[in-house]
């Protein structure tokens, strides 16, 4: 099976005339179920329908590997937000490389914005010009790694108040998802946005017929239509009143101030926004 690679910086990004072979989901303590799960089991059947092994017609791409795990932090098991255990894939390796890193939400991930690892990850694959993903708080943890620049993301209501305070873009009209070929950057709502954007990042990185059929795997296109063929997904309906109720209760759990000048991935990218 293909596994991730230990290559440089001179790969060229996934979408632009690389392959994608190898992604990986990140799994770390207080996850979220859905928001790790869902996408980890779309892009496994994404991994299924290129191999040959679902082929509900006969396809004229010959069948290849895809590499696809749950990547843990630490051995051992996974302990999910709401007290679900899974056993990861394989465990982090600072040295290794995937063509796709994807950082799920979820409450822990308010520490992972400050773990020094998760962000030198982050920039190690986003500076090998690899595409970095993140849906729901997760992608907090890419706006400390410094990774995101002036365009537009999407991401959970409870942190696009403090995302926006710290001179991001997340519209107030927040995107399913929105995904940005030309910066590797690919980020998606809560757990109701996670399963569209999953699909719509296998439809552009690994071609419309594959994400046709797992489209129709999970019965994404007839809920969503055609958009999922699209980078940026549906608008989602504001609710200015419970949004800041939830961003009152959650920021500060999932989005904690950064306090050292020094620390976190974060400041770069807010300098280089002046």
């Amino acid at each position: 099976m293909t596994t991730g690679t230990r290559e440089t910086a001179e790969e060229t990004r996934p979408g632009t005339g690389g392959v994608v072979r190898s992604i990986a989901v990140l799994g770390y303590e207080k996850c979220s179920e859905q928001d790790t799960i869902t996408p980890l089991e779309i892009f496994k059947g994404a991994a299924m329908v290129t191999s040959g092994g679902i082929a509900p017609w006969q396809r004229e791409a010959a069948p290849r590997e895809l590499d696809v795990r749950l990547v843990g932090l630490t051995p051992g098991v996974v302990t999910m937000q709401m007290g679900t255990q899974v056993v990861a894939d394989s465990v982090l390796d600072p040295d290794e490389l995937f063509d796709i890193l994807y950082v799920p939400g979820g409450v822990g991930s308010g520490e992972l914005t400050s773990d020094e690892r998760v962000l030198k990850l982050i920039r190690r694959h986003h500076e090998a010009g690899r595409v970095v993903a993140a849906n729901c708080s997760g992608v907090g943890v890419l706006a400390r790694a410094g990774v995101l620049d002036d365009s537009p993301v999407t991401c959970v209501a409870a942190v696009a108040r403090g995302l926006r305070a710290e001179g991001f873009n997340v519209p107030v009209g927040r995107r399913m998802w929105i995904g940005n070929p030309g910066t590797g950057i690919w980020t998606a709502t809560g757990s109701y946005g996670v399963h569209g954007g999953a699909v719509a990042m296998v439809a552009h990185y690994l071609g419309r017929e594959t994400g046709t059929i797992v489209s129709m795997m999970f019965d994404t296109l007839s809920g969503l239509g055609d958009v999922i063929f699209e980078e940026v997904g549906p608008e989602f309906y504001h609710h200015p009143d419970l949004e800041q109720s939830f961003q009152d209760y959650f920021q500060d759990m999932l989005l904690p101030r950064v306090t050292d000048e020094s620390s976190a991935g974060a400041l770069p990218g807010r300098e280089a926004r002046r």
